[in-house]
């Protein structure tokens, strides 16, 4: 899919800033350009390293965790005030080959299985010791876990958004590929259940989330089936045509009015794929699709979420350093999914400020 742009001052600026950001993302991982925000609210994240690429095809996705969690990531959340006080690692089980579980050619149910009983337990704890569980994948197999956690440490009246070029919502049934990268949302949704064949590696996943209280941000590439049940259940879902022609901001304006039940904003669970990015950004992914997200734009959404207070959970996945045309297509995806991360704790690139900070006054 190729989206056509218009040409246009605001369209020249937005090009003048992405080179901007891209040619000096070497000096931005060693000095800290926009600061902090001030965030009167305290929290305290718990980082999840989930070294996982058995839920599609490609290998490299289980790196994602050790390109992400660096000392740029770290220090500016202790700068936010939002500290990463504890940092889970969990790398998949070798399962033997003979006890692994197929259905059809869905594969490598078993060690998908037991990761993600791994992560949703995690993220229950996370969760129950006052911690923003953030994810690091991984591939988005993951979420089927982080979402499980997060509506199981809250209740089922939690919001997910699905920051995703894919709907991510085939069944066993009707996936092509047999990835279940591109499954989870079936997984999670009570309206699917009747969808999905008896898995027993799965035995220990309920749904856990209404249709009702999801909202897909930029979706591009769709299959036929998974449209299907998009519209048939009534899924809130923002497309790239719908944020060209509505704006991020009117997108965001309306997510957060359509999760806002009787006055009060569900908790929300964010779950972020890298390639909901346009390549251009984030090259360094499984499965680009061009005419996608700004980086800007991602981070907008990530400010808005945070200006709510209402953030419960974040994943951030799909990064892949081993697919690359050179060095500098890693840098740039890892560039772009460390800020994204950072903007749903308040990191802004036009300048915020940090606790106690002043301008000195000179003496004359």
């Amino acid at each position: 899919m190729i989206s056509i742009y218009r040409v246009d001052s605001k369209f020249l600026a937005h090009i003048k800033w992405a080179f901007f950001v891209t040619t000096n993302y070497s000096k931005s991982f060693k000095f800290n350009y926009s600061k902090m925000i001030h965030n009167k609210t305290k929290k305290t994240v718990s980082l999840i390293n989930a070294k996982f690429s058995r839920g599609q095809g490609k290998p490299g996705t289980e790196l994602g965790p050790s390109f992400l969690k660096t000392k740029f990531l770290l220090s500016n959340l202790e700068n936010l005030n939002c500290p990463a006080i504890e940092s889970v690692e969990l790398e998949e089980e070798k399962v033997p080959s003979h006890e692994e579980e197929q259905f059809l050619h869905n594969r490598n149910l078993r060690s998908i299985s037991q990761i993600n009983k791994k992560l949703s337990n995690s993220v229950q704890k996370a969760i129950k010791d006052g911690h923003v569980p953030v994810l690091l994948g991984g591939d988005h197999s993951l979420a089927i876990g982080s979402v499980h956690g997060t509506a199981n440490a809250l209740g089922s009246h939690i919001g997910l958004i699905w920051v995703d070029a894919h709907a991510d919502i085939n069944t066993p049934l009707t996936s092509a590929s047999g990835n279940l990268h591109g499954q989870s949302v079936s997984f999670l949704l009570y309206e699917l259940d009747k969808y999905l064949p008896k898995l027993e590696a799965f035995s220990w996943v309920k749904p856990c989330l209404s249709a009702r209280n999801m909202v897909y941000i930029g979706l591009r590439d769709l299959d036929p089936e998974e449209t299907i049940l998009v519209e048939k259940y009534k899924i809130k879902a923002y497309s790239m045509s719908d944020i060209q022609r509505l704006g991020i901001k009117q997108v965001l304006k309306e997510t957060i009015d359509y999760l806002t039940i009787d006055g009060e904003l569900m908790p929300l669970h964010v779950s972020v794929d890298i390639d909901s990015l346009d390549p251009w950004y984030a090259p360094s992914t499984g499965t680009p699709v061009l005419g996608g997200l700004s980086l800007p734009e991602l981070m907008y959404i990530g400010n808005k979420i945070h200006e709510t207070g209402k953030l419960s959970a974040l994943d951030l996945v799909e990064v892949n350093p081993l697919l690359k045309n050179n060095d500098h297509d890693v840098e740039k995806t890892v560039f772009s999914a460390s800020r994204a991360i950072l903007s749903f704790f308040g990191y802004k690139t036009l300048g915020t400020k940090k606790d106690g900070h002043q301008v000195p006054l000179a003496k004359k």
